[in-house]
């Protein structure tokens, strides 16, 4: 094996012939496992030859197939610059295009290395060869680019399919990234296939896959599909596309006039409507356009004229929220919109898929996503034909009640309104119970307080605190290096979560130091206002940028006694009155104060802050919690569904 090689957790789970779950169960349970060398804290990279070596010391068969071993070569060569040159190059030697590359030069790939390339295609077939090093590939450049699952682009090429009337012809993809969609439109039969990347290297990535498996003619093109259309002019049967997300500088200022922009020009802020509208003016008439869009771009007020006139005009045909993380490599909300010439012979009408929960088939014996696939497209087939009525996961509404002042075209909000309407009489009277006995455990109040016999002459700094001992304090830094010695992988708490006192998610690698244990206290944003101990469910977690930590020495300070005296009125002053950015994330302990007491009084006055709290606590839950309680009681006796219950006589 080559030393310095490194391979991913999944990679790993290929050589030991295991599950991806059983490499994270080793993690966890084995101290010695190896520690990552490089890659990120969602994505580590581990040595090979040590993680070989902890195999077998554990008694597990190495099992590193020809095309492994080729990948790992293929990935040592890499540029880090340009992440597919080194594939392209590896393609184009594959498909017999020496010399390889999108320069013509074989990107200075090594004899030896060419040789093995051409022996392995040679014994397993060239397009195995290019697919499998592909899928390494993709999988150690989640993060970097942007591929469109498989599963997602199936759905795409047969709803694309049942909105053309039947497989179309002629497919372009405008930014079509590695060709996956396109080589999913082939397989639906699609026989000309358009495809054009801003990255040329991509671009000639997927002429090369195209040209090796998918047996349908392609033409491939580099450059911006926005700023430079390869493809001008030309009009497809179908427009499959899973544009970049969130591109500041798309173009507007040198696109102002363009002839696309028939439904209005993009602020800089809605790249995805340029795409769409890209997509629509490379239709034919009845073709149909698959586009994956970020949820956000559902509601933006900046989007709102656009949305409207694709509502209003009828191009707009369905707007469909796909699972979380269903499509994206960074977990956002994806909603799918499906798009075509506006058609004048009917009145226009929009379909609502929420796909989001689609109820799991698990019970069945399938797996969620074939579930998912079957509803959305057996429901866009009924829209189409129609026979499509308003289900649980489905609502069809004209266009016209759709133009209000924010045209919000996000599913949920259509999908479950009706049945959100619906009162449940046994619901409110059991909340209603739920209120009452929650009101009475408050009846005793805050606890009580007398005077005291005298107040605290000395003051000690929190600076002070921390230079001598009697509290330790850290930061979640905005940067962390995942290669220190001794790194494990722990869950972080983000600065919203913390605020709102949500379980961490994301996980990062740290030093187990750094991770928050019981008695820790939590301060966010650098205001002392935002002080409270660490929840159980942060236990083992570690800061994030704009959270601090605090580690009082149980021996000398009261960490519920710390908790009030650094959320007082006098540190909540100091706290605000800071100006800059930095303040709003670093803590000046010079300038926040704590009395000085002995440890016992510290307790029986940390117990006293710690009811108050929780009596906040209690009575922000009771109002929020009554306010939508009484709103719900109103609306039922506004709809006539419930009434006043009749009064004991006395």
């Amino acid at each position: 094996m080559t030393s310095g090689v490194m391979v991913t957790a999944a990679e790993i789970a290929r050589i030991a012939g295991v599950g991806p779950a059983a490499v994270s169960n080793w993690r966890r349970r084995h101290p010695d496992f190896p520690s990552p060398m490089a890659g990120t804290a969602a994505s580590p990279q581990f040595s090979l030859d040590e993680v070989a070596a902890w195999l077998r010391e554990h008694g597990r068969v190495v099992t590193v197939s020809p095309l492994g071993e080729l990948w790992r070569r293929m990935n040592a060569l890499r540029d880090p610059s340009r992440p597919a040159v080194i594939l392209a190059a590896t393609g184009a030697v594959i498909a017999g295009d020496r010399p390889g590359g999108p320069d013509g030069d074989g990107a200075g790939l090594p004899q030896d290395f060419v040789d093995q390339v051409e022996r392995l295609a040679a014994d397993l077939g060239a397009s195995a060869v290019f697919e499998g090093l592909l899928d390494r590939w993709i999988q150690a450049h989640a993060r970097q680019v942007e591929v469109t699952p498989a599963p997602v682009a199936a759905l795409m090429a047969e709803v694309v399919a049942v909105g053309n009337g039947a497989a179309p012809r002629t497919v372009l993809d405008p930014a079509c990234g590695t060709g996956g969609l396109l080589d999913a439109m082939a397989s639906r039969g699609a026989e000309v296939l358009y495809g054009q990347d801003a990255d040329p290297d991509l671009a000639e990535v997927a002429r090369l896959r195209l040209g090796l498996g998918a047996g349908a003619e392609s033409v491939l093109a580099a450059g911006d599909s926005l700023l430079d259309d390869a493809f001008a002019g030309r009009q497809v049967q179908a427009v499959v596309c899973n544009p970049p997300f969130g591109q500041r500088s798309w173009g507007r200022n040198e696109l102002g006039y363009d002839s696309r922009w028939s439904y209005g020009l993009p602020p800089n802020t809605e790249p995805e409507l340029a795409w769409v509208q890209h997509a629509l003016a490379h239709l034919e008439s009845g073709g149909c356009a698959a586009v994956l869009m970020p949820a956000a771009a559902a509601a933006r007020p900046s989007g709102r004229r656009i949305r409207a006139e694709l509502v209003r005009r009828g191009a707009l045909r369905a707007v469909v929220a796909l699972p979380p993380g269903a499509s994206s490599a960074h977990g956002m909300g994806t909603h799918l919109w499906l798009a075509g010439p506006p058609d004048s012979s009917e009145p226009p009408q929009v379909l609502f898929v929420d796909a989001e929960n689609v109820p799991s088939a698990a019970a069945a014996g399938a797996d969620e996503w074939p579930l998912v696939h079957r509803t959305v497209v057996s429901t866009w087939r009924a829209f189409l034909g129609g026979t499509g009525s308003d289900t649980e996961v489905c609502r069809i509404l004209p266009a016209h009640s759709l133009l209000d002042n924010e045209v919000n075209l996000t599913p949920s909000r259509y999908v479950h309104e009706l049945a959100d309407d619906a009162v449940d009489l046994g619901q409110l009277a059991e909340d209603c119970l739920r209120f009452r006995l929650d009101l009475m455990s408050l009846s005793d109040g805050p606890p009580v307080m007398a005077e005291s016999a005298a107040r605290p002459e000395t003051l000690a700094s929190l600076d002070d605190l921390v230079r001598t001992g009697a509290v330790r304090m850290w930061r979640g830094p905005s940067r962390r290096d995942p290669a220190r010695e001794g790194s494990l992988e722990h869950p972080v708490i983000a600065l919203q979560q913390g605020i709102s006192r949500t379980a961490p998610t994301e996980r990062v690698l740290a030093l187990p130091e750094e991770a928050v244990i019981e008695g820790d206290v939590l301060m966010f944003m650098g205001g002392a206002g935002g002080t409270r101990p660490a929840d159980p469910a942060e236990y083992g977690a570690v800061p994030g940028p704009g959270v601090t930590v605090l580690r009082p020495d149980p021996s000398v300070v009261d960490s519920w006694f710390l908790v009030g005296s650094l959320a007082s009125g006098a540190n909540r002053r100091i706290a605000g009155s800071t100006s800059g950015s930095a303040s709003r994330t670093r803590i000046d302990s010079a300038r926040l104060f704590v009395p000085i007491r002995d440890l016992g009084e510290q307790q029986r006055i940390g117990r006293a802050f710690q009811q108050l709290v929780q009596f906040k606590e209690a009575l922000a839950r009771l109002a929020g919690g009554g306010q939508d309680l009484a709103q719900r009681l109103q609306d039922a006796l506004a709809d006539g569904s419930a009434g006043p219950a009749e009064q004991p006589a006395d």
